[in-house]
Formats: structure tokens, sequence, C-alpha cells
């Protein structure tokens, strides 16, 4: 196995490492070196299509997972922004009563 594929799949252990641990820092910065095997992987003559192929699929099933938690993070967080912007107006109006 070439050794970028096998960086590649070492990098997507380490993602799904940090995302199950909530560690967006982490995420970023494998995100952002994902990219770079990908594309250095994807750029060796003597590569192992398929090798590279299967890793290229693993980890596209890993990114739909984490775009699908990032969803659920940010619906969650947009509905505890609209609880506290109903409560600054509740308490709003329980002050013009005081």
């Amino acid at each position: 196995m070439a050794v970028a594929v096998k960086q590649l799949e070492d990098t997507h252990k380490a993602l799904i490492s940090a995302v199950q641990a909530g560690d967006w820092e982490q995420v970023a910065e494998l995100d952002m070196l994902t990219r770079d095997l990908v594309a250095e992987a994807v750029s060796q003559p003597k590569r192992d299509d398929q090798a590279l192929a299967d890793a290229l699929d693993s980890l596209l099933e890993t990114y739909r997972e984490v775009i699908a938690l990032c969803q659920a993070v940010q619906g969650k967080l947009a509905e505890e922004m609209q609880g506290l912007q109903r409560s600054q107006q509740g308490a709003k109006v329980y002050q013009l009563f005081e």
C-alpha cells in the first residue's frame, strides 16, 4: 500500500476519534491534513487505485456522518438561542410591570 494512502487511513482514524471526542479544533486540523493527503495520494504516479478508492469511499462516509452531526448540533444550538431570546423578551415584559 502506498505511503500516502496509509497516511490517509491513519488520519481518517484520528478524524473519527476527534469527532467522537467532540474535539472540533482537532477535527479542523485533521480536515486540512486530510485534504493535503488526498491531493498527495491522487498525484502519485505509482498509486494503488483500488486502495485509494477504498480509502476515499470510507472517508466520504465519515464526512457524511460528520456533516450530519454538525447539522444536528447547529439545530440544537439554534433552539437554545431561540429559548434564550424568548427568555429575554419575557424578562423585558416582566420589567414593564414592576
